[in-house]
């Protein structure tokens, strides 16, 4: 039996490459600029987050040494309960080809805090 041709265009142009996550660590600065709005996604796993695409300009090192200097794309995982940090990305505007700055304090989940600032 053969499958329409329509049906099969239908599910393949829904997938799309997968991306390296970009990963913030304590002390850690990444300059990056945003590639898309978000999007929601949905992870038996990790429950509900918003997938940022972003390419990671530059990542500094608590120590101030610069880690990465990367333009590969990046997708930046932020989790729906996180409101604090999608409340300041909310305050960036639209965030197709906006430059920002993501900070992290804090080592665990429970003591982790970021900071997103336009640049």
């Amino acid at each position: 039996m053969e499958t329409p041709k329509a049906t099969l265009e239908d599910w393949r142009g829904e997938i799309t490459e997968g991306t390296a996550t970009l990963k913030v660590k304590d002390g850690d600065v990444a300059e990056v600029t945003f590639t898309n709005e978000g999007v929601k996604k949905v992870s038996a796993d990790y429950g509900t987050s918003v997938a940022f695409g972003v390419i990671c300009n530059k990542m500094t090192s608590a120590d101030g040494k610069v880690q990465v200097e990367d333009i590969e794309p990046k997708t930046f995982y932020v989790k729906s309960n996180n409101f604090d940090l999608l409340g300041q990305i909310k305050l960036l505007g639209k965030l197709v080809d906006t430059k920002a700055r993501i900070s992290r304090m804090g080592s665990t989940k429970s003591n982790t805090r970021y900071k997103i600032v336009k640049m």
